[in-house]
């Protein structure tokens, strides 16, 4: 992001604003780290912020500081259009085309508040007042880091913006075994451990605490192992009707 982005984004943010925060739908935990990082952080200086993802998330989600202000557009959606209606600013992050909010696509593109896009996906669509992109970052969450870093406020990053940004970095690096992860990233992690993220409670939380379907899933998985001996290949199926039946949601599969 240019220089001169980032002090126009200072002045907006120097006085409180009503601000909107988005994630895409079927949220991850990039997703829900990075949009409850940005939170807790513009919450410091008394925005009127308020997070709204398109619809629900896996439970292993919801022990993130400050899911329980989260409010999902699907299910309030006369609310969250007020919230939306009311916006100085909307940040859209984790996501690059508004078409990855489902419903909300249409408020969303025709709101008259000024947008700011943080994301690491190729090619964003050209809505947005103040565009940060970069496709080598490894995460949102980290993409978070370094904006509060451009704005020389570090310093503010407390426990819980540090658990939420962990749980993003963690989640799309795969617990840091993807390519993506740079020794930049690992020292952000290292920062966000020295402010506070518990890095054995997050990784306990997202991928040793199953809910019974998910171990229902896994089972019926494994069931379905097939083998090629001759291939040295295994694959699994999941029917459709196989997904429903166990209350599917498309972040369960993590591990499987």
């Amino acid at each position: 992001m240019i220089k001169d982005n980032i002090s126009a984004i200072k002045q907006l943010l120097s006085t409180p604003k009503n601000i909107v925060i988005v994630p895409h739908k079927n949220p991850d935990g990039d997703a829900i780290g990075s949009t409850l990082g940005l939170y807790h952080y513009l919450k410091k200086y008394s925005h009127n912020a308020q997070v709204i993802t398109p619809n629900d998330y896996p439970d292993f989600l919801k022990w993130v500081p400050g899911e329980d202000t989260i409010i999902k557009y699907d299910a309030t959606t006369e609310d969250s259009n007020k919230a939306i209606d009311n916006a100085d600013i909307i940040f859209t992050l984790d996501f690059n085309a508004f078409h990855r909010t489902g419903q909300m696509e249409s408020v969303l593109e025709n709101s008259k508040a000024i947008k700011i896009l943080i994301d690491h996906h190729q090619e964003p669509d050209d809505y947005a007042t103040y565009c940060y992109s970069d496709v080598s970052m490894s995460s949102t969450c980290e993409m978070i880091y370094h904006f509060i870093d451009m704005l020389e406020d570090t310093d503010k990053i407390d426990a819980h913006i540090a658990t939420c940004l962990y749980l993003g970095i963690m989640t799309d690096t795969g617990s840091f075994r993807f390519s993506s992860t740079t020794s930049t990233t690992h020292r952000i992690v290292a920062n966000l451990i020295d402010k506070g993220a518990k890095n054995a409670d997050v990784h306990n939380n997202v991928y040793d605490t199953n809910s019974y379907n998910r171990l229902q899933l896994l089972g019926c998985a494994l069931t379905n192992l097939k083998v090629l001996p001759e291939l040295r290949t295994a694959y699994i199926t999941l029917s459709q009707n196989e997904l429903r039946k166990f209350d599917y949601k498309k972040e369960i599969p993590k591990g499987l």
